[in-house]
């Protein structure tokens, strides 16, 4: 199964919201709701001063200022957030290379490779987006109440903070017994999120091509999968949603009993009632925020599941080198060496061969000189997987070049034919690419007799200067 390697996955999850861009937006948006929360201090006292008769406008400029003046900080913040979302797409991207460079028992299973790519190029991206909109969201959300409710403790009820926090405690309790369930159903959507994804995948060769039955069969998965994962999302939402409507209840009762017992102990003071009644919109906006506050911190276990899931999910798996061994067949593979004769140039010596070997280490014997190693075998003997098994042993001393690959190289390759593509890729390895030993699986397939000759007087020229070890179609 995959290494999760808990501490390194959550150190890198922390790190998304600890970086300086992520400090940047919260200080801003503290900053801008503390401007905001004054805006009831300011109402409240300018009230009480127009009642008493006494000079108003200075509160009157003040409370102007706390409407108009949060805009610019949660403009910048709004600003900052994007450079936040690409420097946590650049750290995914990095977690991605760190957790899979050299893993090379992975690359051939198709599986693997579709899963991976699937969250490197859309789940993983789409987590990452959500999660920075939600925490900046949630952030918002929290400093706003806290600080409203705040200032309407000091200047109107000190059991306004009372309610909240009961309404808080109560409404934690709720969530902690719930958070089983709603783990469980996120882990469900995920998966199902992902199993589409492989679909569809695998769309473009099953809709393009026209074979009817491959079609069919893809058609069949796609529609399934679909019909899951709309499943999955919607009882997800539909729980969410449920408890949304439960915790709108814990908020506003305990709130709407203090603004009862305010009205009816301040009933015959028609300040502090005045005072009171021109923040009962400003109560009913905390409240409304309340709601939308808690309803977010439940989706918290929801979010941060969700991307350590995805980390998770691009760890490599375990014991990959042992599954490689297992699927050579080793009396099947038949191995013959060879150096360039220094007495006439371009003449092959046999130094020996065709011969078997029973495992990867005897054919590290060879990687000490250069000359020119190849295997023969037939399909599904484990050629291919021999020579990994060779760069996974010698890691940055080597450079595999599969028969199919997305290697990025310096040299154009659409333009050309497959003979000339791979000629000049192996030129640009003979010329810039440092390494003892240079691995080719299948080179000389798709091409035809008189490429394979040009290309075989290239290898031996590679070989002069590294190991060649070659996989030969023919």
């Amino acid at each position: 199964m995959f290494d999760t390697k808990s501490p390194r996955i959550l150190k890198q999850f922390w790190g998304l919201l600890t970086n300086r861009w992520a400090m940047g937006c919260f200080a801003l948006l503290t900053f801008q709701q503390i401007i905001e929360a004054s805006a009831t201090i300011w109402l409240v006292t300018m009230m009480k001063k127009i009642i008493s008769g006494e000079p108003f406008f200075l509160f009157l400029f003040l409370y102007l200022g706390s409407l108009i003046f949060p805009y610019i900080p949660g403009c910048i913040a709004n600003i900052i957030k994007i450079s936040w979302k690409q420097e946590a797409q650049r750290s995914f991207i990095n977690a991605f290379v760190d957790s899979n460079r050299n893993q090379i028992g992975e690359w051939s299973n198709k599986g693997i490779k579709e899963e991976k790519l699937s969250i490197l190029t859309a789940e993983g991206p789409n987590a990452l987006q959500l999660l920075i909109d939600y925490v900046f969201e949630l952030y918002s959300y929290i400093i706003s109440v806290f600080f409203n409710i705040f200032a309407l403790s000091i200047v109107v009820e000190p059991l306004f903070g009372v309610a909240y926090a009961l309404s808080v405690l109560t409404v934690v309790t709720v969530m902690k017994a719930k958070r089983r369930i709603q783990r469980r159903l996120t882990q469900k959507a995920l998966t199902a999120r992902l199993d589409l994804y492989q679909s569809l995948l695998a769309a473009w060769d099953n809709v393009l091509l026209g074979n009817f039955y491959n079609f069919k069969l893809w058609q069949d998965k796609t529609s399934q999968r679909l019909k899951r994962c709309l499943q999955k999302n919607v009882e997800l939402e539909r729980f969410d949603q449920i408890l949304a409507i439960v915790i709108s209840l814990l908020t506003s009762i305990p709130s709407l009993g203090v603004v009862v017992y305010y009205v009816y102990s301040h009933r015959t003071s028609v300040p502090d009632l005045t005072a009171f009644l021109v923040t009962l919109p400003v109560l009913f906006t905390i409240l409304s925020y309340t709601y939308q506050t808690l309803s977010l911190i439940f989706r918290w276990a929801m979010h941060r599941s969700k991307l350590v899931s995805i980390y998770k999910a691009i760890q490599p798996i375990r014991d990959s080198h042992l599954a490689m061994e297992k699927k050579i067949k080793w009396p099947k593979i038949q191995v013959a060496s060879s150096i360039l004769s220094t007495a006439v140039p371009d003449e092959h010596i046999s130094l020996a061969g065709p011969y078997s070997i029973s495992s990867y280490q005897e054919l590290l014997i060879h990687t000490t000189r250069s000359g020119r190693v190849t295997l023969r075998g037939e399909n599904g003997a484990g050629k291919s997987t021999l020579l990994m098994l060779v760069k996974n042993t010698l890691c940055d001393r080597a450079f595999f070049l599969p028969t199919q690959n997305q290697l990025s190289f310096m040299s154009e390759t659409n333009k050309y034919s497959t003979g000339e593509s791979l000629r000049n890729r192996l030129m640009e390895i003979l010329n810039r690419v440092d390494v003892d030993v240079l691995l080719l699986d299948e080179w000389d397939a798709n091409l035809d007799k008189e490429n394979q000759e040009l290309l075989s007087e290239l290898i031996d020229e590679l070989a002069e200067k590294k190991c060649v070890i070659e996989v030969r179609h023919r």
